[in-house]
């Protein structure tokens, strides 16, 4: 691969496990040899994505997305190749000689534009945070917990009264279209007006760390719009962004959990209280894209919203699509009227702590949610109450789960309920792999690669019986295997799969590779004649068609015996098939 050398990038290779590189990633749990995933590629409600320790590979029997640890950061990151290489050797601790931002991909101008100023807002923000006209408004924060050392985390700034960050950034060279793009100016009759202005600003990321907008708040009593966050931008789109993930990232990877928060305060307060792993949806209902994010941070999402009416019923909504995903979840129920920052004034960070150490499992919260929408002197609401709620706690799969949360329904409606057993659902048959000939040509050529793959005596009997294939990216591969073949017994997969820049050519090489297809010299002999039959029919229809074009007597002639031995060999290789 250009750039890095060859050596650095299968040192890197050989030193990184993929469990561990992915586990850096998403969750992954083992199951016997191999290990599991919810695959990142795709809407993946139960784990559809297979990770080979042994071979080195990952694999998505659903959508198909597959390859090795590079691969797998590559399409997860969305970078290039040597970028990958450099994050995996950052994993593993090999200094690579050249750093591989020299060589990554091109980016968008236009958005690298947005960023920098977006960078330069932040950093005059903090910048008038530090001026003595702001004295009062690090006052304020220090109140609220948020000393020097917590703004400088969060890069907590000020942006004064008037336009003055305006001017500052036009001075800077960034054009009028840039900072009304990048949703920090609004331009007014002709003059650019600073957005965030008189407010104390939390700069929000993405997933990479790159600025992308602001949450606001405004110390005007008088002002009804107490926060203010950036509207929908090139790089800012609300319903994808999920506030403090790029730093709770590692930490959710860590504890095996992620909070969910309403605002950024409430964050900001975990922080303080010793909990990394705290992030928040800006005080929006949850989205679909957002719960893919928490799903891929950890195992377990904790939500902790408010206690109050509102909290709890964007608790339920948010549970409920995080359920569907496929999630395990949890909710932490704040009783105490207060939120997570008053916690910690009132009871230090054990307080908080204290809080969220009692999680609840879902049919306990969602029994008690209903239950509190209800008046419980009212026979009908107490009836839809407990159908509700016998229907959340069908879907349990423990019987133990489903009997005592019965038992409960009946206390608090004191409706006498049965109790009713989980359907099922239709067992999937899967049908074990059959290493025999199959009838098709690109199925005979998917089983000789495969075994290609696992011995050099499959790839001896290529080379000297057959050598070709019908299709294109199949004999790109076979040539591959053939060159990579070396002096080993088994061909080195994820070095295979470096070998093409295609995604559906790794995506090819992992699924083979994970087919469980041992050599057989009998079916190897078969698949080949298999593949040979079909060349050669294709053969003899080029021969026909020939035939019906003007040509002159030689040629004919000549055709027409070319013709007659094909087809005398077609003939020969189907009796052999149909005697086997």
């Amino acid at each position: 691969m250009a750039g890095i050398k060859q050596e650095e990038i299968s040192i890197v290779r050989s030193r990184a496990d993929i469990v561990d590189i992915i586990s850096h990633y998403i969750q992954v749990t083992r199951q016997g040899r191999e290990y599991k995933a919810l695959c990142p590629f795709h809407d993946d409600h139960d784990p559809s994505m297979s990770i080979s320790p042994e071979k080195q590979i990952y694999k998505c029997f659903v959508c198909g997305s597959g390859g090795n640890v590079f691969t797998f950061v590559q399409n997860y990151e969305k970078i290039s190749f040597p970028e990958a290489v450099g994050r995996v050797a950052e994993l593993v601790g090999y200094r690579l000689s050249e750093a591989p931002e020299a060589y990554a991909e091109k980016t968008d101008p236009y958005k690298d534009q947005i960023y920098r100023a977006l960078e330069e807002m932040i950093s005059y923000s903090i910048y008038q945070l530090g001026m003595p006209e702001a004295a009062d408004k690090k006052e304020y924060l220090k109140k609220r917990g948020m000393d020097d050392a917590v703004c400088r985390t969060f890069q907590i700034g000020w942006i004064p009264e008037g336009n003055g960050l305006s001017s500052f950034l036009k001075a800077k060279g960034y054009s009028d279209r840039i900072l009304t793009e990048a949703n920090i100016s609004a331009n007014r009759n002709g003059v650019l007006r600073d957005i965030f202005a008189g407010r104390i600003t939390f700069p929000i990321h993405d997933r990479n760390g790159k600025p992308i907008g602001f949450s606001a708040r405004t110390l005007d009593p008088s002002n009804p719009a107490k926060y203010i966050n950036t509207t929908e931008t090139p790089v800012f789109v609300k319903g994808e962004i999920v506030y403090n993930a790029h730093r709770a990232r590692i930490p959710a990877r860590r504890e095996g959990r992620v909070y969910v928060c309403e605002g950024v305060t409430d964050v900001i307060a975990f922080y303080r209280g010793g909990i990394e792993n705290a992030v928040c949806t800006l005080g929006t209902a949850c989205t679909k894209q957002q719960i893919a994010i928490l799903k891929n941070m950890a195992a377990r999402i904790v939500f902790c919203y408010d206690g109050d009416h509102a909290g709890q019923a964007a608790t339920y909504r948010a549970g409920k699509m995080a359920l569907a995903a496929g999630c395990d979840i949890a909710i932490i129920r704040n009783d105490t009227g207060m939120d997570p920052d008053e916690i910690i004034s009132r009871s230090g960070a054990e307080g908080l702590k204290e809080l969220v150490s009692h999680e609840y499992a879902w049919p306990e919260f969602v029994i008690h949610w209903l239950y509190s929408s209800i008046n419980p002197d009212n026979y009908l609401e107490k009836k839809d109450f407990v159908s509700k709620a016998l229907a959340e706690i069908s879907e349990l799969k423990d019987e133990a789960d489903r009997r005592y949360f019965t038992e409960e329904i009946s206390r608090m409606s004191g409706i006498h309920v049965d109790f009713v057993p989980r359907k099922e659902a239709e067992p999937v048959l899967v049908k074990p792999v059959r290493n025999t000939v199959p009838k098709g040509s690109v199925q005979a050529e998917e089983q000789i690669l495969a075994m290609m793959m696992n011995s050099r005596e499959a790839v001896r009997m290529f080379t000297d019986e057959l050598g070709f294939m019908n299709d294109r990216m199949h004999q790109h591969l076979a040539m591959l295997i053939v060159n990579a073949a070396g002096s080993g017994t088994r061909i080195d997969v994820p070095a295979l799969i470096d070998e093409t820049d295609d995604a559906d050519m790794k995506n090819l090489i992992a699924r083979l590779a994970d087919s469980g297809i041992a050599f057989d010299p009998e079916v190897m002999a078969g698949v080949i004649r298999r593949v040979k039959i079909t060349g050669l029919m294709a053969e003899a229809e080029a021969y026909k068609a020939d035939l019906n074009t003007e040509l002159s007597a030689k040629n004919r002639e000549l055709i027409l015996n070319q013709y007659s031995e094909c087809l005398r060999e077609l003939r020969r290789y189907i009796d052999e098939e149909n005697r086997s």
